[in-house]
């Protein structure tokens, strides 16, 4: 397999009757009654699933190491089983929510959001901006936040791995759907929708912590809790065609009501050197990185990459 590519392995599991079962408790029971009831069936895919299951546990086991490396203290027991089933378990949540925000039921929702004033600064000025964010935490509520501020976030994403659950959801409020622009699609029509959306001042989100369908040769070798992964240049990319700011934006669960959104700003616009462009991309990769390394320390069980996301392959030229 391809550096960086083990996730377009992981097909959906499940079915469209399982899916439709969990909204269905979610709306005759609520959030809260249907986060317990949902334990059972996290427990089902938790035992059935071997891969995933080895994938969160070394996720969780790379942390522990490179949280006591680095002086942040922590558990003193590696994580075990229980802590794998907890992160399972925190998926199962984020999805409950997911169907929340899907439907409008988001009145009992408070957001804490740190850095608004680069929303608000980029909102007054009818700036479109990049929004780069992970597989950390909920980007529905980055889309929340972005709603209130009166700013559209599109979303640019392979559907591939997704397409089952995305169908429930759209289902779910067929007034609401997703603002998507699929990745699979030719590249250039891809680039044209996004620049479009930028120019009409709108945010674009995209999900920098997966590396693309043929893009297994554009990417930045960098240590991420203290072992090397694979971090795509295509975000990075496509800001310094577009010229516009790029934005880190990180939504935590706190409980069954509050959400901490995270906005930093990652650069006002990207200019790669001619000389360099390898070494500037690099150091982008490490900044991303970086930033996710603090968040995955804030809330460890919100880092949702089932699947073995350190590549042991050797690292590919620039």
């Amino acid at each position: 397999m391809k550096a960086g590519t083990g996730w377009l392995s992981v097909a959906e599991r499940g079915s469209l009757l399982g899916m439709y079962f969990i909204v269905g408790c979610y709306r005759v029971f609520g959030r809260r009654v249907c986060s317990y009831l949902i334990v059972p069936v996290v427990g089902y895919f938790f035992v059935t699933g071997g891969r995933a299951r080895r994938a969160s546990r070394q996720y969780l086991q790379r942390l522990h190491r490179w949280s006591g490396r680095h002086g942040n203290g922590g558990a003193a027991r590696a994580p075990g089983l229980l802590a794998s089933f907890r992160h399972f378990h925190q998926f199962a949540l984020n999805i409950i929510d997911r169907a929340s925000f899907f439907v409008g039921d988001t009145a009992d929702f408070a957001a804490v959001v740190h850095g608004r004033e680069h929303l608000e600064r980029l909102a007054r000025a009818g700036r479109g901006a990049l929004v780069l964010s992970a597989h950390l935490g909920s980007f529905d509520a980055l889309r929340l936040v972005a709603d209130e501020g009166g700013v559209p976030l599109n979303v640019a994403m392979f559907l591939r791995n997704a397409r089952m659950i995305n169908a429930v959801f759209t289902r779910l409020n067929p007034s609401r759907p997703l603002r998507i622009i699929d990745l699979e699609r030719a590249a250039p029509r891809s680039v044209f929708d996004i620049r479009a959306c930028i120019q009409r001042g709108e945010f674009v989100g995209m999900l920098g912590d997966r590396v693309g369908i043929g893009d297994d040769a554009r990417i930045s070798w960098v240590p991420f809790l203290g072992e090397r992964a694979a971090i795509p240049h295509g975000p990075f990319l496509l800001a310094s065609v577009l010229k516009c700011p790029v934005l880190l934006m990180i939504g935590l669960r706190v409980d069954h009501a509050t959400y901490e959104v995270f906005v930093e700003v990652l650069a006002e616009q990207i200019m790669l050197p001619a000389m360099d462009r390898g070494g500037a991309l690099d150091a982008l990769a490490r900044d991303y990185v970086g930033r996710l390394e603090h968040y995955c320390l804030r809330a460890p069980y919100q880092w949702f990459n089932f699947y073995e996301f350190w590549d042991d392959l050797s690292p590919s030229a620039t």
